[in-house]
């Protein structure tokens, strides 16, 4: 196993597993002692050595969830022997066993679930309020809606990873995406680029397949995509240019050393570079690639012919 890894991967899910502070912080301590203890398959650390500064009763609370959750193993060894433990890798097989395992509540929250109090004599009810959700008509978005083309947008991305993906209620996702930019204020453009990115993740591909996912876990997607850009909102520099900075750089090499293997004379090595490179036809032009610094001012700025 791999102690970064495992710290990543951890970060990543923990708060979906809705894991205590406690059990987070057993859950790193354990993943420490393993880490000293070069990943032996099973441990035998004294309680105190496990638990740090957790006290008792919480210590063994925090245990028992993060066996339940699937992320460790427990086995008691008597009352006069230090209990044996096991930390599983989290592969993404095993990630993705732990949120089979565990049942999802987080549907869509938007119905009315008020219970019916009729005959309850220390319930008052407010028929007109009732009256009023009753009256309370559904949104409905239109084609050119931006947030129904982000909804279908995020149904498109899904089809790709996953062809078979069961067609959701559009209207319901299109509502979803407008509470991502109207009630969070995010920006739609960037909410575009978040969700490509989360289907191209092979983690997030397969943990936010609807708005409901993306708006729990827009900040924790936006932070993890900057990051694997390069920890900035800058677009990358494209293909095409990294083959022109290649090739330049290339170039570079090759007049230095046929430059020195002709004892620094551009006159005997000029013929050989141009043989190469066509468009290197004078001496002004090998010399500027060979000598660049010599062509700058002060300011960087390439003095002219």
């Amino acid at each position: 196993m791999n102690y970064m890894n495992q710290l990543n991967v951890f970060w990543r899910i923990e708060q979906m597993l809705n894991l205590t502070p406690s059990a987070s912080y057993l859950y790193l301590r354990m993943l420490s002692i393993y880490n000293g203890l070069h990943w032996a398959k099973s441990i035998t650390p004294a309680e105190n050595v496990v638990k740090g500064t957790l006290k008792h009763g919480a210590f063994i609370k925090a245990r028992k969830l993060l066996i339940d959750k699937g992320l460790i193993e427990y086995k008691s060894r008597g009352a006069n022997r230090s209990a044996k433990y096991e930390i599983f890798e989290l592969t993404d097989k095993r990630v993705q066993s732990l949120f089979d395992h565990s049942s999802d509540h987080t549907g869509d929250c938007t119905s009315d679930h008020s219970s019916d109090h009729t005959g309850d004599p220390y319930i008052r009810r407010d028929e007109t309020n009732k009256d009023k959700r009753r009256k309370h008509k559904k949104r409905v978005y239109d084609q050119d809606s931006d947030f129904m083309k982000l909804a279908e947008f995020l149904q498109k991305q899904i089809l790709l990873n996953k062809p078979d993906f069961k067609k959701p209620n559009l209207q319901s996702w299109a509502d979803g995406m407008r509470k991502i930019v109207e009630l969070d204020h995010r920006d739609k453009h960037q909410v575009a680029l978040v969700i490509k990115w989360a289907q191209h993740d092979s983690f997030w591909s397969i943990n936010v397949m609807s708005p409901d996912k993306l708006r729990k876990q827009y900040d924790r997607l936006t932070l993890q995509m900057l990051s694997s850009q390069g920890s900035t909102s800058e677009p990358r520099v494209s293909k095409q240019e990294d083959a022109k900075k290649k090739a330049e750089k290339e170039r570079s090499k090759f007049l230095l050393y046929k430059y020195s293997e002709a004892g620094n004379n551009l006159d005997i090595a000029l013929p050989i570079i141009k043989a190469k490179y066509p468009e290197i036809d004078t001496p002004d032009k090998a010399l500027r690639i060979l000598f660049p610094e010599r062509y700058l001012t002060t300011g960087g700025v390439e003095v002219g012919n």
